[in-house]
């Protein structure tokens, strides 16, 4: 299988059904008339951000999303339509950028194509980015929803797909000890290493290795945590299975994964997923860099449209799996941090369920005590 073969349809199911079809598919659609030009990645890429930013607008104005997104779906295929009329293809390259389509992902590449594509997202990030943020959104989200900092005081932490290691530089800093990040990336266990050295970070430890096979004894960590990872794998319950078994009697997980329904705001993504899903990743890194994004800022943006596998569950198949691994307390968070789309859904503001669904889907759960 490949999963570039996927269908547009299967990529982004709002296109068939939906507020945004209509809109979707003439933005799509101009976006795929552009060829294979290396001009037209680079116009493709700088749809991100004008997409993302006139979300961001109309969520701070308040304004109706679907109306306000279609509006930004045809304005963008208007301008790729003209940009597609002007004779840029006549522009001669050196042709040594990669062109569009030409490196099909197989199943057997995905863990390594998906391990560079957040190495080298995360590498740039700047040091406020990487240590302050991460340690201030943890503790919004522990305490709101009713998990004080003293239940982790000296706890031994897991981060299961640490990524950079931001995550797992937070549960330190907060207090808990010693915490082990994994990692399927060299990259970032690298910059991650590099990082806490830096820091004079102590009692935090990095690792190579696969989620879906963690290499650690049963019963090992007091807290296991998989922040945003098992949905970019190729078997999200075999990830939480192994979550299960390196967890001890007693100890306690976090597991957020993404959302199902989720809004416009997953409906964009997944369009954005259809228009990117040929495009080499360096070039548009460097599309979005080009315009002065800060490294954060793209990762936000490249995060879901451009790894391979974003799979989106609902609450009942995450639960079902939980307890069917042995979970119990099973609880899925109310409250977010003041950036996370289900403290807006919290917070009762207009449209917030249009805009986001039923916002992320975080849960804490408990292994039973022997």
């Amino acid at each position: 299988m490949i999963i570039d073969a996927m269908t547009d349809f299967d990529i982004a199911p709002c296109l068939t059904k939906g507020p945004l079809a209509e809109s979707g598919l003439e933005f799509t659609n101009a976006a795929r008339n552009l060829g294979d030009h290396p001009f037209a990645s680079v116009l493709r890429a700088w749809c991100i951000p004008s997409l993302f930013t006139r979300m961001e607008q109309l969520l701070e104005r308040g304004d109706d999303p679907v109306d306000g997104t279609n509006s930004a779906l045809c304005d963008l295929a208007g301008f790729l339509s003209l940009a597609n009329s002007s004779g840029f293809k006549s522009i001669k390259t050196n042709g040594n950028l990669p062109v569009p389509g030409e490196n099909a992902v197989e199943d057997a590449d995905v863990k390594e194509v998906t391990g560079d594509h957040y190495g080298n997202l995360f590498r740039g990030f700047s040091s406020q980015s990487y240590w302050d943020e991460p340690a201030k959104l943890l503790e919004q989200r522990l305490t709101r929803n009713g998990i004080p900092l003293s239940e982790i005081q000296n706890k031994s932490v897991l981060d299961s797909g640490c990524g950079g290691g931001r995550y797992s530089a937070a549960w330190r800093l907060l207090g808990a000890a010693p915490v082990v990040g994994v990692d399927i990336s060299s990259i970032n266990i690298e910059d991650a290493a590099r990082r806490a050295e830096l820091g004079n970070l102590e009692d935090i430890f990095y690792k190579q290795g696969n989620v879906l096979d963690l290499l650690f004894d049963d019963d090992e960590f007091d807290i296991v945590f998989s922040n945003g990872v098992l949905h970019h794998t190729t078997d999200w319950e075999k990830g939480i299975a192994e979550l299960m078994r390196v967890l001890k009697p007693g100890g306690w997980g976090w597991l957020y994964l993404i959302e199902n329904p989720g809004g416009v705001f997953w409906d964009v993504i997944e369009i954005l997923r259809v228009v990117m899903k040929d495009e080499d990743k360096s070039t548009s890194r460097a599309a979005l860099q080009q315009i002065n994004l800060s490294a954060n800022r793209i990762f936000y943006m490249l995060d879901h449209v451009m790894v391979p596998i974003n799979l989106r569950l609902s609450p009942s198949e995450i639960e079902g799996c939980l307890h069917s691994c042995g979970a119990v307390n099973v609880r899925r968070l109310q409250r977010g941090a003041d950036i996370d789309r289900i403290e807006h859904i919290f917070q009762g503001e207009q449209y917030a369920e249009q805009r986001f669904g039923i916002g992320e889907n975080r849960y804490v759960f408990s292994k039973p005590k022997q």
